[in-house]
């Protein structure tokens, strides 16, 4: 490789950060585990991946430990913006709501202490370069999983048939969800055609750099043929971006040396290759595979319209924290004139800024334009080559927050966040930028804290993982694991999940007990699921409870509610 690679020395914390983020993106991430769907907490692979990822935050801050620690104005800003987006959880109306936000911003601050580690860990120019070099293996193998999938699903393991067959053509990829992988993708693709287009990744050797130059082209080709048959317009998106902003960045901004100048036309023509290919062996027309879409256009404007509305409803405190579920549904239902079209098992408004800014108000607000601010201050301040492929690498991600919740799904696209990101707050020679930077007061207690804290988070997505293999098999063999599941606790992940198949367990109880007292924790833990999150059958439920115990006035109220929420619902319509 270049010679200025051979610069900086390893550190312990850098080789233990390099294996372990090895471990994630060529292992632990592309494992599928038995599930009945869904996402986020609902699903086990996440809470692997975060587990695995705080065991590495605690050995990089193990290694740490006599360091003193270092911060960069960027990671200022983002500590600044995250406390911003914390604070509206003291205001929000429900404990209920403040829980079931939990998870977001406990994910949130693992993000600024994994930065804050990661900046501390110093990786060399080599060291950097083979994360990139994993990012890309990464999607390579994601690649190769959607192929299999979308062609031949059977060849599937068993878990993963089983989540196809019941989410549909849309569960694509260890993700299980066609826009994940489509920007997951398209994230590696960017990351890819910036190791091609660039001079400072050549290797040193002719002839190895001829077969890298070649392998890359083949890899660009795959990625994007597959972009073309996943039919995700998020991907499609991320990977034209991306593709153009680099071609621009290589071709027309950047000083092309005549070595290089068959490397970077690869970088134009393997991605139309792959498109072209793509386009080749797709079932349907192009024309027909954007109709497909039309349904959920129309269903987007309308949740955007409006979420927009609540916003100019409680632009200053929001709706509250973890209430947007309900507050939607209810918001939608109660309106005047009544509104023909209902979403009311809808969780997320398909825009991060404006999530956020529903549920938080102004403060969240501010909080968005602080990080916002800090990242481009960063990215833009001095925009080499560097800088610019690096922002052109978080495109696919950044865009796809405007339209889903990616960072929510899946904790690798927030850690490839993370790692581009922090690429960029170095110098090109791997040291930290040498610009005006807190130092700790003490080399033991900062990296102390953040041992203890990665510990306490590991053990709760542990335990969060070891309950979803409960609730997996309550879904499947309900009166076997119904026992086992009463005795699990709420520990602020997953809970939407638990706290429904707890209430349910009361349910199969009853049925052998035919003690009342079950019924009546049913209702209690039911009507509190219902004050959070919305569900036809858990208001059927508890409408049938409500009238066998006797309360008819409480039952007709919830009949009530119910109808607003599901007017084409028979159930409540009688």
């Amino acid at each position: 490789m270049h010679a200025e690679l051979r610069g900086a020395p390893e550190t312990a914390a850098s080789r233990w950060l390099l294996m372990m983020l090895a471990l994630i993106l060529l292992g632990v991430m592309h494992i599928v585990l038995p599930s009945t769907g869904g996402s986020g907490a609902d699903l086990p692979e996440p809470l692997l991946v975060w587990c695995v990822l705080l065991v590495a935050m605690v050995g990089c801050a193990w290694f740490l430990r006599h360091q003193r620690l270092r911060s960069s104005p960027f990671l200022r800003g983002m500590a600044l913006a995250a406390l911003l987006l914390t604070l509206p959880l003291l205001w929000s109306p429900s404990v209920d709501w403040r829980l079931d936000a939990f998870p977001r911003l406990a994910g949130l601050w693992a993000g600024v202490a994994f930065y804050y580690l990661l900046l501390n860990c110093r990786l060399t120019p080599r060291q950097q370069q083979t994360v990139l070099w994993l990012i890309v293996a990464a999607t390579l193998i994601q690649a190769v999983y959607a192929l299999v999938g979308i062609g031949h699903p059977a060849w599937l393991p068993l878990p993963a048939q089983a989540a196809q067959r019941q989410s549909g053509q849309f569960a694509i990829g260890v993700f299980l969800q066609r826009n994940v992988t489509g920007s997951f993708l398209a994230t590696g693709a960017a990351v890819l055609l910036w190791l091609t287009a660039d001079g400072r990744f050549t290797c040193r050797s002719v002839t190895r750099e001829r077969y890298r130059q070649w392998a890359s082209a083949l890899g660009l080709g795959l990625l994007y043929a597959t972009l073309t048959l996943l039919k995700s317009r998020t991907g499609w998106l991320g990977g034209i971006v991306c593709w153009l902003m680099m071609v621009t960045i290589f071709l027309f901004l950047a000083v092309t040396p005549l070595r290089r100048a068959r490397a970077r036309w690869r970088v134009v023509l393997a991605p139309v290759a792959g498109v072209l290919l793509g386009l080749a062996l797709l079932s349907v027309s192009l024309l027909n595979a954007l109709h497909e879409h039309d349904g959920s256009n129309l269903e987007r404007v309308f949740i955007l319209q409006q979420t927009w509305n609540m916003i100019l409803q409680h632009p200053i405190v929001g709706w509250g924290y973890g209430g947007y579920a309900w507050s939607f549904a209810h918001f939608v239902a109660d309106s005047i004139p009544p509104l023909s079209r209902r979403v009311p098992g809808l969780t997320y408004p398909h825009n991060d800024l404006l999530f956020w800014w529903v549920e938080g108000g102004a403060v969240a607000l501010l909080g968005l334009l602080v990080l916002g601010v800090s990242g481009f201050w960063l990215l833009l301040r001095r925009p080499g080559v560097r800088q610019l492929a690096l922002l052109a690498c978080l495109m696919p991600i950044l865009l796809h927050t405007q339209l889903e919740y990616p960072l929510y799904q899946s904790p690798v696209h927030w850690l490839f966040v993370l790692i581009l990101v922090n690429l960029a707050d170095r110098c090109p020679s791997g040291e930290q930028t040498p610009l005006p930077a807190f130092t700790a007061p003490s080399t033991r207690p900062v990296p102390c804290a953040l041992m203890i804290l990665a510990c306490y988070g590991a053990l709760l997505t542990g335990c969060a993982f070891w309950q979803g293999h409960y609730l997996t098999a309550f879904q499947q063999s309900p009166q076997r694991f119904a026992s086992r599941v009463l005795r699990l606790h709420d520990i602020g992940i997953g809970s939407e999940r638990l706290r429904k198949d707890r209430a349910l367990s009361y349910i199969i109880r009853y049925q052998s007990s035919a003690n009342v007292e079950d019924l009546e924790a049913f209702n209690q833990i039911g009507r509190r699921w219902i004050a959070v999150w919305n569900d036809a059958d858990m208001y059927n439920n508890l409408i049938n409870v409500e009238r066998y115990l006797g309360q008819q006035k409480n039952a007709r109220a919830l009949r009530e509610e119910a109808r607003r929420l599901y007017p084409e619902d028979r159930r409540f319509s009688s």
